[in-house]
Parts: structure tokens; C-alpha cells; sequence
């Protein structure tokens, strides 16, 4: 918010920048409100990034889990593969 204030101020009043040797002081201003968004950008994004692949590993440790399961059951015959696709299917569409 703070970013997109200093820049319309910036923009808005490009003469008046200009007249008074002022893009330094109006650069450096930027700068400093630019780096306190992209720090906080980068906390949120990390913060996403841990967040997403947790869910993702335990989705898709969870799935390893029901197809190993599954093999062991069709494996020792207390029930046929078709029967245990199908519910291996229904277990994961019902998750979703």
C-alpha cells in the first residue's frame, strides 16, 4: 500500500519532480517502501511454498499408502483387482 502510494505521488507529479532535481530523493523513497514489500513478499511466499508442499507430500503419501494396501489385499486374495480399483477410486474421489 505504502508502494503504490510513493509511486502515484511519483507519477502523478512528474513535472514537478523535474523541476526541483528531485528523482533521487523520489527513487531512494521508492526503493526503501519497494524493499519492505518484497520482504514481506518473500515471508508470504515461503510461508505458501511450505505450506502447499506439506499438504502435497501428505496427499500423495497418503495415495502410496491406499495402492500399497490395495496390492496387499489383491495379493492375498480377499478381493480382485477390478473390486479394489474400484474402491482404490472411490476412496481417492471422495477425498477430493
Amino acid at each position: 500500500m505504502l508502494c503504490t502510494l510513493c509511486e502515484f505521488q511519483v507519477i502523478g507529479n512528474v513535472r514537478t519532480v523535474q523541476a526541483f532535481a528531485g528523482e533521487e530523493r523520489a527513487v531512494r523513497s521508492y526503493k526503501a517502501a519497494l524493499m519492505k514489500t518484497y520482504v514481506n513478499g518473500r515471508k508470504a511466499g515461503l510461508a505458501k511454498g511450505l505450506g502447499l508442499g506439506s499438504m502435497h507430500c501428505v496427499l500423495f503419501l497418503s495415495w502410496a499408502l491406499l495402492v500399497w494396501f490395495t496390492s496387499i489385499v489383491v495379493h492375498k486374495n480377499i478381493a480382485n483387482g477390478g473390486e479394489s480399483f474400484t474402491t482404490m477410486l472411490n476412496v481417492v474421489i471422495s477425498g477430493l
